[in-house]
């Protein structure tokens, strides 16, 4: 193929490197052109619906109650748009003959057109008169159904709040229609702005700020540099100058040289003591006494079987610790700590500043290439480190270290024979030496036809540099490049070693073993500083999780309903969830009265007769926020439906506070999952357990068991095995992607959500009706640490793309495995499949930057808050990549779009509403999971009995996701399935790389077939 310009034809690959508007354009819809393949075959089958849906009315609904709120918010936009034009008509006309013209009542300045508003009023009318016909109609079934005077109050109480704001709806705006010049116009439709502002239509966009994008790593750049001052280390660590917990350097210096370590001070019941970090469980006791109690071989096992992490402070603790088998230092040395306090041997955290050779700091951090590199992945987790330069090159790194000391029998046979403790002796089991293989040399041995790529996706797409748009991309071709390439590599690796683990193929980090052996009087590296012991980790040290919750008024919130902050040490491998039940017995009773009966004779209920929602305005509700399942706080969060104030943030000892905010639903069950460092199995296993134990009650038949149940064993282990599957599955392919692309990558405390969703139609901010409208997931922090071994910053920023991308495909790929059945598939829509089916439909992808800014926002057609939060992040300096119209799905509009940070690769992958994540779409599910809430809610055995022996399949899916890539004795086994796929990231990136050499321009070109690899990889496991 070649491409045409004034002076003849050119071949393609040299037309690529020298058009930069073509590069700028595909940095970042790179994302668009691969992942249809996460949801291939179905894409062309849903784009099928969307001409159906975009012939429809602009205010359409279910229900007449439905159309009145779309209508309301309709003629909120109208007003915002209006005002807009009259203010700026007023800038650009009120000249002073204007103002004088004005005086006389001879102003030229016509009023601006108010046909639509007068028409959507028109149907507005329409639709007040059904719903006062409505509201009869619920008085007299609250009578009579016999409920409570109270409730006949609230419903009355809404009448009449309706009519007092729509009557004041009507004469405002009959004062901007009637108004006969402009500037009367103008102080009209400010009034009914200012009255329309402070009401609620429709579900709130979520908050968005484009500085704190969700997806990403920390800025490596802002961790502060290592303390030497043993005032200022106190300070830091205690909060207070308390000098008696440290001894100066110089004294740290003598005691090293010494052939004893022995300290002044003996230990105290402190040092024996279990703690918040230091959990002495029973698996504690049983490996140190396999380990024969003995402090030598108790230290030769953690430092030859725990993994280190470069991040700072506590996070996980000793349990989780052994269970995941890594760590960072302070987590390694409470592993220590436990085994050796377990043994009956004292032992305590030692905190100062330390100098590690280079060459050893780059090994140990991952196997990096260079100091920076090393440096990098140190100050991305926190660590407070700098470089030590001499000769104009860096020999050492400086850094905040945390080790152990043990009060062990040194003399004379320093350890081995434990009998009587007689001197603190330091022990380091983090800091250590690995052994990198390299694996097979698949970019030699299976070439990839880079060349014949680029013409697959070139062919027949339309590139508007000048706009920055992409339309008609070839999906198919390229996926036949990914196939006839997929069985090259399966053909090849089958050769060589038909039972290949992804270690001998992609290569492996081995630590060096070192035997139990006499302990040593001094570390394997320089302290520099003064030094803190302490038995017990400090607060300030500590990694925290905090939640709160709070109602709204007029969209602000007031002070927290529900405050929780806890370490996280004390959540790692913990359910947390959101729930609500009603706040009395009278808010149950008017669940129980929209509820059929069951039959007399069979005590099924007919799913027929169930309702399609709920007046929202009449049922209070009380939020619990549990953990394990167990209610730790509550609070009356107000109406069913009614919008809150949620604060999810993450607390780290070197950055401080980053937190999300969401808008959540009163009603909804929301499940939390932190990752701290890496799911558990141990966790998956209990997951599983838990499961198994619920699917044993429901088969058992026994009614006395079923009234056991409740919603978190039922649906919030459900929707947590969702969010938790996600978290484990990433942490995998994150990994995979790494060794492929050259990367050293470690997980970072993240957090995100899965939940039930409630469609609300809100009369002037008041809950109308409240239905069920499927699942959601939104991660609002995923968060790691990652660097290329060579310090190549493109290949980083390449890789963070890659990671934001395929992430967000997972979000709605998880939910659909976990909720898909054979009869009853699932669909789940994410921010990069919805960018997807814009494509596959012929819309333009656009590539938003300061340059085409105007260009794309006039062109487009999208929510106003979507347009306003591209516009936002695009003045922030970042790029936002989304389509022209809100695409069909599943009965809705949703709208993907991308906003990334150029510089970094950080990204935020956002659908309609704003929120970070995917939602899932399936009636069977939304049908059966609503039914299980209303019978819990209500304590119909009969009606769970019905709606849990439909949930059958879904508990035996959640098992199947369990048991896939979660324990580090399981995860060998799944990641030979995806070894293949994990390869074709790797080879077909590094086959890029001869096409276009070290020409700086291509980077984004060779990334964006990269991700055709990583799309391919999802699709070919079904992940």
């Amino acid at each position: 193929m070649s491409i045409q310009n004034n002076t003849g034809y050119r071949p393609l690959t040299e037309w690529i490197r020298t058009s930069r508007g073509f590069l700028r354009m595909i940095a970042l819809v790179e994302v668009v052109f691969f992942l249809f393949v996460f949801y291939s075959p179905s894409a062309m089958a849903v784009a099928d619906t969307i001409e159906e849906s975009q012939t429809a009315p602009v205010i359409e609904g279910k229900t007449d109650e439905e159309k009145l709120s779309k209508t309301l918010q309709a003629i909120k936009e109208n007003i915002t748009t209006t005002k807009a034009t009259v203010d700026a008509r007023m800038v650009e006309e009120s000249d002073l003959l204007a103002d004088v013209l004005n005086f006389f009542g001879l102003s030229e300045l016509q009023t601006e057109s108010t046909d639509q508003l007068l028409g959507l009023n028109e149907q507005l009318a329409v639709l007040n008169e059904t719903a006062l016909a409505n509201f009869a109609q619920i008085e007299a079934q609250l009578i009579a159904k016999g409920l409570p005077e109270i409730i006949l109050q609230r419903h009355q109480a809404m009448v009449n709040q309706y009519q007092t704001d729509y009557q004041q709806l009507q004469s405002l705006i009959q004062q901007s229609i009637d108004a006969g010049s402009l500037q009367d116009q103008q102080a009209a439709v400010a009034a009914l702005h200012e009255f329309l502002q402070q009401r609620q239509f429709k579900r709130s966009h979520q908050p968005f700020d484009p500085n704190k994008l969700p997806f990403g790593t920390p800025d490596a750049e802002k961790t502060r540099k290592p303390i030497v001052d043993g005032d200022d280390l106190s300070q830091l660590i205690h909060g207070d100058n308390d000098k008696t917990y440290f001894a100066d350097s110089i004294l740290n210096g003598i005691l090293d040289a010494l052939v004893s370590p022995a300290y002044a001070e003996e230990p105290t019941a402190a040092d024996l003591a279990e703690t918040l970090d230091i959990e002495i469980t029973a698996d504690m006791r049983q490996l140190a006494e396999s380990l024969n109690n003995n402090p030598a071989e108790i230290y030769a096992w953690v430092h030859n079987n725990i993994h280190f992490i470069p991040s700072y402070g506590s996070i996980q603790g000793s349990r989780m610790t052994l269970e995941t088998q890594r760590g960072n230092a302070i987590d390694t040395a409470s592993l220590l700590i436990a085994l050796l306090r377990a043994a009956g041997i004292p032992a305590r955290y030692v905190y100062g500043s330390v100098e590690v050779p280079a060459d050893k700091a780059m090994n140990w951090v991952g196997g990096v290439e260079t100091a920076g590199a090393a440096q990098q992945l140190l100050g991305q987790g926190g660590i407070p480190n700098v470089a030590r330069v001499q000769g104009g090159q860096v020999t050492h790194i400086r850094l905040e270290h945390t080790w152990v000391e043990a009060w062990v029998d040194f003399e004379p046979s320093r350890g081995i024979n434990n009998i009587q403790g007689d001197s603190w002796v330091p022990m380091d089991a983090s800091f250590k030496q690995y052994d990198y293989s390299t694996g097979m040399n698949l970019q030699q041995n299976v070439p990839f036809d880079a060349q014949a790529l680029v013409d697959a996706i070139t062919v027949g797409t339309t590139i508007n540099e000048a706009e920055g748009w992409v339309q008609n991309l070839p999906q198919q071709a390229a996926e036949d490049q990914f196939s006839q390439y997929q069985q090259q590599l399966e053909t090849f690796i089958n050769n060589q070693n038909p039972a290949a683990t992804v270690g001998d193929v992609l290569g492996l980090q081995q630590v060096k073993i070192i035997p139990a052996r006499p302990l040593s009087a001094g570390l394997p590296y320089k302290k520099i500083s003064t030094q803190q012991t302490f038995p017990e980790v400090p607060d300030n040290l500590r990694h925290k999780f905090k939640y709160q919750l709070a109602t709204q008024n007029f969209g602000y919130p007031g002070s927290p309903i529900i405050s929780f902050i806890e370490p996280t040490v004390k959540l790692a491998g913990k359910k947390l969830a959101l729930s609500f039940k009603p706040a009395s017995a009278d808010d149950e009773a008017i669940i129980n009265s929209y509820l059929p009966e069951p039959d007399p004779v069979t005590g099924d209920i007919d799913p027929a007769q169930l309702p399609n929602s709920l007046p929202g305005y009449l049922i209070n509700l009380t939020a619990e926020f549990t953990l394990e399942g167990t209610v730790i706080q509550s609070a009356g969060a107000g109406f069913m439906g009614g919008e809150l104030h949620e604060t999810l943030a993450l607390w780290s000892p070197a950055s401080g506070w980053d937190q999300a905010v969401n808008n959540p639903t009163a009603g909804e069950y929301r499940a939390i999952g932190l990752d701290l460092q890496g799911v558990s199995p141990e966790q998956a296993a209990q997951l599983q357990t838990q499961a198994e134990a619920t699917k044993a009650i429901l088969e058992s038949g026994d009614e006395v068991q079923f009234a056991t149940l409740t919603k978190h064993e039922v649906v919030g282990d459900l929707l947590y095995g969702t969010i938790f599957s996600y978290l484990a599955l990433n942490d995998v392919q994150d990994k995979l992607a790494a060794l492929s692309s050259g990367i050293v990558q470690y997980r970072l405390p993240s957090f995100g959500i899965f939940s039930t969703r409630l469609s609300t139609q809100y009369w002037f901010g008041l809950p109308r009706n409240v239905s069920f409208s499927g699942l959601g997931m939104d991660v609002d922090h995923y968060t790691y640490q990652a660097v290329d071994k060579r310090g190549d910053r493109a290949a980083w920023v390449n890789y963070n793309l890659m990671t934001g991308a395929r992430a967000s495909a997972m979000e709605h790929l998880v939910p659909e495995q976990m909720f898909s059945t054979v009869e009853n598939p699932a669909q789940g829509i994410s921010a990069v499949k919805a960018l997807a089916i814009a494509s596959a439909e012929g819309q333009r992808i656009w590539t938003i930057d300061q340059n085409n800014l105007n260009t794309a926002l006039a062109a487009i057609n999208l929510d106003a808050d979507i347009e306003n939060e591209i516009r936002s992040a695009v003045n922030a300096g970042k790029v936002a990549t989304t389509h022209d119209t809100p695409v069909a799905f599943a009965g809705s509009t949703v709208t993907g779009y991308l906003l990334i940070d150029p510089a970094t690769g950080a990204g935020a992958y956002k659908i309609s509403g704003g929120a970070n994540g995917a939602w899932l779409f399936i009636a069977v599910v939304a049908f059966l999971i609503a039914m299980i809430i209303f019978n819990l809610l209500t304590r119909n055995i009969q009606g769970l009995f019905f709606s849990l022996t439909a949930y059958f399949g879904f508990v035996n899916r959640v098992e199947d996701i369990l048991n896939s890539d979660l324990s580090p004795s399981q995860v060998q086994i799944e990641v030979e399935r995806a070894m293949a796929a994990a390869v074709i990231g790797s080879v077909g990136g590094s086959a890029l790389s001869t096409l276009a050499g070290n020409d700086p321009r291509i980077h984004s070109l060779r990334w964006l077939l990269r991700a055709f690899f990583a799309g391919w990889n999802a699709v070919w496991f079904n992940y």
